[in-house]
């Protein structure tokens, strides 16, 4: 397979996967000089006219998601039967893997890698793009300890398709399927937020939650069985991280978290309970044992008698947990108020680590020295105790040349005072690699072409919704390579050309933002039609009428089409009045054929009509919009839109 070219410029290399709808290989781009990852689709799948189309609108769809938590699709193609896509080559090995082989992971690097997933899902989601498959087979973690994750919509392509035989697809991911997948209904963000809990339980206890003989056995367990909560697998876990766990995979959508970022900030507070918890010496329990007791006890002073009523009662444990969530206030505010009082360069880190460590003994988590000088980290180890040990000098992308770009133990790591932390020194990007200078503006680009030795290609302007002077794409792309002193081409930012407006993205918005935003833009909503949509929810906007990012002048009405939700809305009547007098013949064979969401249905087929009748009126049934068109004998003498929503005929 070695000697294999793909479209003239991918040489294929050596597989380095296979799985139940692809197999993947190791290339190198002849024409950037680069080494890629190719998935190849399997025969059975290539054969599927569908499945193909809706491959290949996904994958292009995920290509524009540009985040250091998802693997990059770089190109999507076919030569001959062969279907491929091209992606970022992850140096590092699959979650599902790394489970395998240790049984369980520590709940702080599981934390860890939940929360880079969190963040790429977030990424996705606010880009309208759901994963839909989201499980440890589809997380590369690199040999940094960066968590990734991968095929972002080719499961909504293999859902829209025939995959009936192919049960090992199926099965690999069912075990996460959220209960609404699993039922077949609505799919949205938090049935990704689903399946990421499903994969956080995984990764604490070293098993799914549930498992069973084939796919529909293990559907059926998520729709109808309790999920036996993770610490009785385990209970290292703390009970913060496993309330997240349980939160995220309610079998209720609107139970869960409501988006990644809420999800991430659980995460966030969980850890930092467990670290408050440490200080106080009790575990993840800030009160301690003693003091609940002695609060219980002093609820004799409330005088409530063992015959008093359950609404007493309620009021007495009521009264108690408000205590506790003082006492808990109480403890916050003193390390808030010791934080404000350190200097600032000390760090809330420091702090809690030192007061967790205090006694001597006690494992931490280790310090993030990235980005800082080998004199900067030198101080801030002596912080932690912690000894520093100088590794290779590497290049990097992202770290300045003097910069440690990388550490072993990894960040978060458990360390204890006096262990060793090797450090790796960036000696800078590597000479041809073309750096990022998207984002910035147009001088501060200049700068870092100059500084990285690339010459000044063509730059043009576009007006945009970004301020003038912001680089909005380049070319060739950052991280690709390049011969040193070779041309890096951008576009630029001239601003919002007076007059004009820049149209923005409104597909995925509830229809009154949507509003508030054309009115932002200078522009104003035009025609508003309503249709059935399985993929937004009621009310969001699944069209518009120009796309993001265009020019159009300023005042520009702007059609748009809006979800009536899932579910199928009642069919409406509107009445059209047909005039014979279009007839040629005086005696003519009728047909009036009406379309709408639903399909083409005839509501008179080939019936004979006099001309000296004059016309009648029929009620065509409907939702959504379609046409309606009368043929009278074999030719087309009306043909309309038709809007049932509005009961419009034009």
């Amino acid at each position: 397979m070695s000697s294999r070219l793909l479209a003239g410029r991918y040489e294929l290399l050596e597989k380095i996967g296979d799985g139940g709808m692809a197999v993947v290989y190791k290339a190198r781009c002849r024409l950037l000089n680069r080494y890629v990852a190719i998935k190849i689709l399997k025969p059975e799948f290539a054969r599927d006219v569908k499945f193909i189309e809706n491959f290949r609108r996904e994958s292009q769809a995920a290509a524009s998601l540009s985040h250091p938590n998802i693997v990059n699709i770089y190109d999507v193609g076919r030569e001959g039967n062969i279907h491929y896509i091209v992606m970022e080559l992850v140096e590092g090995y699959i979650l599902s893997d790394l489970i395998q082989e240790q049984g369980l992971i520590e709940w702080k690097r599981a934390v860890e890698i939940t929360k880079q997933i969190a963040l790429a899902l977030s990424f996705a989601h606010k880009n309208h793009i759901i994963h839909r498959d989201v499980k440890p087979h589809n997380i590369l973690i690199t040999q940094s300890g960066t968590a990734k994750i991968t095929d972002f919509g080719i499961a909504k392509a293999i859902n829209s398709s025939n995959v009936a035989e192919n049960t090992g697809t199926v099965m690999g991911s069912v075990h996460y399927f959220s209960p609404e997948q699993a039922r077949g209904g609505y799919v949205d963000e938090k049935s990704d937020i689903y399946s990421l809990g499903i994969v956080l339980y995984e990764m604490l206890t070293g098993k799914v939650p549930f498992d069973g003989e084939n796919p529909v056995a293990v559907a059926l367990m998520h729709i109808n069985d309790e999920m036996k909560p993770p610490r009785e697998l385990n209970p290292a876990i703390p009970s913060s991280v496993e309330a997240v766990v349980m939160k995220a995979t309610d079998k209720l959508q609107i139970n869960r978290y409501a988006s990644a970022d809420e999800m991430l900030k659980a995460l966030e507070d969980a850890e930092f309970n467990e670290m408050l918890g440490k200080t106080t010496g009790e575990g993840s329990n800030s009160i301690s044992e003693e003091e609940e007791h002695g609060s219980e006890e002093n609820s004799s002073s409330l005088d409530i008698e063992d015959g008093a009523s359950p609404m007493d009662k309620k009021a007495v444990k009521e009264h108690l947990e408000e205590k506790k969530k003082n006492k808990r206030l109480k403890i916050l505010a003193v390390i808030a108020a010791l934080i404000v009082a350190l200097p600032l360069s000390y760090g809330l880190v420091t702090l809690v680590t030192n007061l967790i460590s205090s006694g001597g003994g006690g494992e931490f988590e280790n310090p993030d020295f990235r980005g800082m000088t080998l004199e900067q980290a030198q101080e801030t180890a002596a912080e932690y105790k912690l000894e520093l040990s100088e590794g290779d000098t590497v290049f990097s992308s992202e770290y300045e040349k003097g910069q440690i770009s990388s550490q072993t133990p990894d960040v978060g790591a458990s360390v204890k005072a006096g262990k060793t932390i090797t450090v790796n020194i960036s000696k800078g990007m590597k000479e041809g690699t073309v750096p990022k200078i998207e984002g910035l503006t147009h001088d501060s680009a200049l700068h870092i072409l100059e500084k990285y030795d690339f010459k000044v290609g063509t730059v043009t302007t576009k007006p945009s919704a970004q301020p003038e002077g912001i680089v909005l794409s380049q070319s060739p792309a950052a991280g690709e390579e390049a011969t040193p002193g070779s041309s890096v081409s951008f576009e630029v930012s001239s601003g919002r050309e007076e007059g004009k407006s820049i149209m923005p993205l409104l597909v995925g918005k509830d229809l009154d933002a949507a509003k508030l935003a054309l009115e932002e833009a200078g522009v104003k909503p035009g025609n508003i039609s309503y249709e059935r949509s399985t993929e937004y929810s009621q009310n969001q906007v699944v069209w518009q009428q120009y796309t993001a990012e265009s020019v159009i002048p300023e005042g520009t009405t702007v059609d748009l089409r809006v979800s009536s939700g899932d579910e199928d809305p009642e069919p409406e009547e509107l009445s059209l009045y047909i005039d014979y007098s279009m007839a040629e013949d005086s005696v003519f064979w009728l047909t009036v054929t009406v379309s709408d969401e639903t399909g083409t249905h005839n509501i008179i087929t080939r019936e004979q009509r006099l001309k000296e009748n004059g016309g009648e009126t029929v009620v065509l049934t409907g939702t959504g919009t379609g046409t309606v068109m009368v043929i009278f004998n074999n030719d087309v003498v009306l043909k309309s839109n038709v809007d049932f929503n509005t009961g419009v005929i034009e």
